[in-house]
């Protein structure tokens, strides 16, 4: 029985809630002007369906790369076939139909259903990701960009409609330019499977650029992320009137945005030059920071944002 329970948590990647907190704490604390929604049915079910999705997505992306991963991530493999192809795939349907029909009641209930749409393109998206035909992760760039959209633009852009009626444009931007800091830092996990999807015939983004231009473009994301974060988390201070003391409240952000760009770009500087072979092994043993870059940024700009909140109420 227990084993089952290892194999149901595997499946759903819960290694990665740490880094997804922030994902949905962050437009909260922009936008909410005091506690009051947090204590209100609907925002607590729009939380539940945003663990919903990312299941989904995590789920689906396990269920489509059971053999590939049988050789690689041998442990989800396992998950998947000790519970049985067919009950992961009704888990995978019933998670996409929970998700729809309480996304539907939150839509009805609050009279905003844009949060419906939401849901259903991303459910949509999370299963074109993984699943063949379409299999954007196999697509070049196009998996830089729908990881961009599913992971942090669109569930930020869900989360914002809890709280306001309509999208918001401070959230908007600000998610469009945290999710291309992060989406940096994912390049060097996807790089480190370079030669292994090369292998498999997986044209991911990485694949598509080379693994030199792959690790550039990671580090001109980082950089353009890292600007707009700050400038946003700045001027939304700035904006609020807040006095010096809470600007220091950015620093560890500050601090975790330049540590994750000169550490990309020693990356890029170390390879630059080197074979191919020698490359390969130097992006493996750098990408093993690759939680660490995700989770110091997600956590130090999740701080920045209390900052905010604190000065709004």
């Amino acid at each position: 029985m227990l084993r089952y329970l290892v194999y149901m948590l595997r499946i759903r990647r819960v290694e990665f809630r740490i880094a997804e907190i922030p994902i949905l704490a962050i437009p909260l604390l922009i936008l909410l002007r005091d506690t009051g929604p947090l204590k209100t049915f609907q925002l607590w079910e729009g939380v539940f369906i945003f663990f919903l999705l990312f299941a989904f997505g995590d789920m689906i992306n396990c269920l489509a790369d059971r053999d590939l991963d049988a050789v690689y991530k041998p442990h989800l493999s396992e998950a998947v076939y000790g519970l049985g192809v067919r009950f992961v795939t009704f888990q995978v349907i019933a998670t996409a139909a929970l998700a729809l029909v309480l996304s539907f009641h939150l839509s009805l209930t609050m009279n905003r259903w844009l949060i419906f749409v939401l849901v259903a393109i991303g459910l949509v998206l999370g299963a074109a990701y993984s699943v063949k035909p379409v299999q954007l992760k196999g697509r070049g760039l196009a998996q830089l960009i729908c990881l961009w959209l599913i992971i942090f633009v669109g569930p930020m852009m869900f989360v914002s409609l809890l709280v306001e009626a309509m999208p918001s444009l401070s959230v908007l931007v600000f998610a469009a330019a945290y999710g291309t800091i992060q989406m940096g830092i994912i390049l060097i996990n996807t790089a480190e499977d370079y030669p292994e999807d090369l292998n498999a015939n997986i044209t991911t983004s990485i694949v598509s650029l080379g693994l030199h231009r792959g690790i550039g473009l990671a580090f001109w994301l980082v950089v353009i992320g890292a600007l707009g974060v700050l400038s946003s988390l700045i001027w939304m201070l700035w904006q609020r009137g807040s006095p010096l003391i809470w600007l220091l409240a950015i620093l560890p952000a500050i601090a975790a945005c330049v540590y994750v760009t000169f550490s990309v770009g020693g990356l890029r500087s170390l390879i630059s030059g080197a074979s191919l072979d020698e490359s390969i092994r130097t992006v493996k043993h750098v990408a093993k920071q690759v939680p660490l870059w995700v989770t110091i940024v997600a956590w130090s700009v999740l701080g920045a944002t209390y900052a905010l909140f604190c000065v709004r109420t």
